[in-house]
């Protein structure tokens, strides 16, 4: 018979170790019943989801689960409000405060975009429940509470945007609500019977970013825009043209072959119907009277309109018949329209700078910002800044007397703006920073900016698109510093130009998928040629 010795293990310690095993976190076992129990009342529903099983899959028993929650129904309540909880918690992170309003209800959109496609037995149990007639949301006052805070948050939103003037239209908060959340829980809830009934694979990722673009351009455009009996033709613009219609329209500048403007011009107008012609128009070392030839030429062709891009943008402000506020004010035009044989000119740089910074702007807290570049387009962005409210814009440019005018012009609606002696001075104390020249634009591979002076507290921003990522932007991201490429700025702008020429407003997704179809292109030939 064997004897005991100090290094048999003796009963009680073998006891207390199993006890230590099965000490437990109430909290813990909690969230671990919520979640099994949200799998298996999303999969079998409220009715046919069993008690028994979530214990089984929780090893815990049913005896514990309605110690925990009372009962099933309070256990399918509780799912519900872990649910809400989610998405509500996931709306509160975003910070809206920090950004301008289009910006921040962008973020939104694709917040509930993105936590939809993620989530779909968050789609599954908001439908079980619809089919209940939300007889047990009505059970919980918590749930009215947790809800409301999204509502609020857009309240701010749409009354901040107001207040910048990027929102023209009055909205209630809920009926965006709905507007937003339905789109976004359609595409999940209905994908199988819609990608079978139209043959979209609405799972697609490129189908799903188009569809993500779609809706935050249909909500900002609906907020920007009149009614349908409130709509009033674009100033300088025609009227709306009828399905089928063509309509003509060109780029005047030089170097442009590698120009994306005809490709998002003619996609978005094939998209809505019509049937676009855009001619580039390179003509290099023009002066006064060729310009004005062209322009003649632009008037008597039968053009909607044309864009102007470097280096004529100041030029032809003189050759014109009409200049829209904007552009008068700004001394810089790059869209011209037509209208009964009168040339009137606009500045659609401003506004697509404005809207593709705002968020950068806002969540630097509106710093200093330095502009590298005082010609037409610097001139639009040094606008674009101010009317983002940014503290102080400091400008350099090789030629002073250029950024000297550029500064008279922004003083009557701008504190804080200095002329700055150097690069290395324009960025002290600046938190952005924006190169408004064509240095970087292939061929050229200068950078205006030398790499020792960026650093992860800048934002860099950079108006040239081809390459999207010039030396700048790469030697930025490098140091940590957040960037913006020329795209947004190329789409936006011409978006608005495209609703000046025609009166209406084209799909921005459209125009960004020709934009990237128009890079990738080029990528692909560099690769090939290499």
């Amino acid at each position: 018979m064997l004897q005991r010795t100090d290094m048999t293990p003796k009963p009680k310690k073998r006891k207390e170790k199993r006890q230590k095993k099965r000490t437990n976190d109430p909290e813990r076992t909690r969230r671990d019943i919520i979640e099994v129990a949200t799998v298996e009342f999303a999969s079998a529903g409220y009715s046919g989801a069993r008690v028994d099983t979530i214990a089984a899959k929780t090893r815990t028993s049913k005896r514990m689960i309605y110690y925990y929650f009372g009962g099933k129904e309070q256990l399918y309540l509780a799912v519900l409000e872990e649910a809400y909880r989610s998405i509500r918690t996931l709306e509160g992170r975003l910070d809206s405060e920090k950004y301008g309003a289009a910006e921040a209800l962008r973020r939104l959109v694709d917040a509930t975009f993105d936590h939809d496609e993620r989530n779909p037995n968050f789609i599954r149990l908001v439908s079980i429940e619809n089919i209940h007639r939300g007889r047990h949301l009505k059970r919980s006052a918590q749930l009215r509470e947790l809800n409301s805070t999204i509502i609020a948050t857009l309240k701010r939103i749409l009354e901040r945007g107001r207040k910048e003037g990027v929102f023209t239209r009055d909205v209630d908060p809920i009926d965006l609500h709905l507007a937003i959340s339905s789109y976004c829980f359609f595409r999940v809830a209905n994908r199988h019977t819609f990608g079978t009934l139209f043959d979209r694979d609405l799972s697609n990722a490129r189908v799903r970013n188009r569809n993500k673009q779609q809706i935050g351009d249909m909500v900002l455009a609906y907020l920007n825009g009149a009614s349908s009996a409130e709509t009033k033709p674009v100033a300088g613009s025609p009227e709306k043209p009828s399905a089928g219609k063509r309509f003509l329209t060109g780029l005047i500048g030089a170097p442009i072959a590698h120009s994306a403007s005809p490709a998002m011009h003619e996609q978005a107008a094939s998209a809505l119907g019509l049937h676009c012609h855009y001619q580039l128009i390179e003509v290099a070392g023009a002066g006064r009277e060729a310009l004005r030839s062209l322009l003649d030429g632009v008037r008597r062709l039968g053009f909607a309109g044309v864009n102007v891009t470097y280096p004529y943008k100041e030029a032809v402000t003189g050759l014109l018949d009409e200049l829209a506020p904007e552009a008068a004010a700004i001394g810089a035009v790059n869209t011209v329209v037509v209208r009964d044989g009168i040339l009137v000119g606009h500045n659609t740089d401003t506004t697509g700078f404005a809207r593709a910074a705002a968020g950068l702007v806002a969540a630097s807290g509106r710093g200093v910002v330095a502009v590298i570049g005082a010609g037409g387009v610097g001139k639009a962005i040094a606008f674009a800044l101010a009317s983002l409210g940014v503290s102080a814009i400091r400008i350099f440019d090789a030629d002073r007397t250029r950024a000297e005018q550029l500064a008279a012009l922004l003083r009557a609606q701008q504190q804080g703006v200095v002329v700055a002696d150097s690069v290395d001075d324009a960025l002290r104390s600046a938190v952005g920073l924006v190169n408004a020249t064509p240095i970087g634009m292939l061929p050229n591979r200068d950078t205006p900016v030398p790499d020792a002076l960026l650093h992860d507290g800048l934002w860099v921003a950079d108006a040239v698109y081809s390459p999207l990522w010039t030396p700048l932007l790469a030697a930025a991201k490098a140091k940590g510093a957040r960037v913006m490429t020329g795209r947004a700025l190329a789409i936006d702008q011409a978006a608005d130009a495209f609703k000046l020429f025609t009166g209406i407003a084209p799909s921005v997704a459209v125009m960004g998928e020709a934009f990237d179809g128009v890079m990738m292109a080029k990528a692909s030939s560099v690769l090939k040629a290499t």
